[in-house]
């Protein structure tokens, strides 16, 4: 007898309810592909739709809340860097994944925050569809502002494979730097970011 087929299951995605309408619409593309096997797509809408409900779980999240646990920074005024910390993200263009590394500096003011925090706040935006220069802005914009330091940086390096896989399908990284306070005005401050970033790699 032909096995009977399962019907799509129910997906509640965190920021959006009901998704069964995404669920049968993906489901109609799959179908749509000539010669597909139906037996292995049978339940691939649902797990498409988890997948990417978890993928930009960052529109609900909120990242000033996470660097809202500080610190006094007390006498210290140096840099504190964090990197290579591994990525990915989903782009905007054609929702395909960008991953790689990002590396973050700050020099404190009169606050300081735990060093988990800083890769927490990046994934919150990293769990949005993303283009990686609005991600490297939204990073340092919003740590400057909740946490107030003298200055802070980020470089982003990651391979796309919106390029990789389709268009030129040539492979390569992206990489984006977003700078504020001293690092902007103070070329000896940026000099330093970027030697961290190359002793990191």
């Amino acid at each position: 007898m032909p096995r009977k087929r399962k019907q799509p299951k129910s997906v509640q995605c965190t920021w959006r309810s009901p998704t069964e309408e995404l669920v049968h619409a993906y489901g109609r593309f799959l179908n749509s592909l000539p010669k597909v096997n139906k037996e292995h797509i049978a339940n691939t809408p649902t797990r498409v739709v988890r997948a990417l409900c978890e993928l930009t779980s960052g529109y609900t999240a909120d990242p000033a809340a996470i660097l809202k646990t500080r610190f006094s920074s007390g006498n210290y005024n140096q840099m504190v860097s964090v990197g290579p910390v591994p990525f990915a993200s989903l782009c905007s263009h054609h929702v395909l994944p960008f991953s790689g590394f990002f590396y973050f500096s700050y020099i404190p003011g009169k606050l300081i925050v735990g060093l988990s925090k800083i890769p927490r706040m990046f994934e919150v935006f990293s769990n949005r569809l993303q283009v990686q220069e609005d991600l490297s802005e939204q990073v340092v914009d919003c740590f400057q502002k909740i946490v107030k330091p003298k200055g802070c940086a980020v470089l982003i390096e990651a391979q796309h494979m919106c390029m990789s896989l389709r268009g030129v399908k040539k492979a390569g990284f992206m990489r984006t730097t977003a700078l504020r306070g001293i690092f902007l005005k103070d070329e000896s401050a940026k000099a330093e970011f970027l030697a961290s970033v190359r002793n990191g790699r």
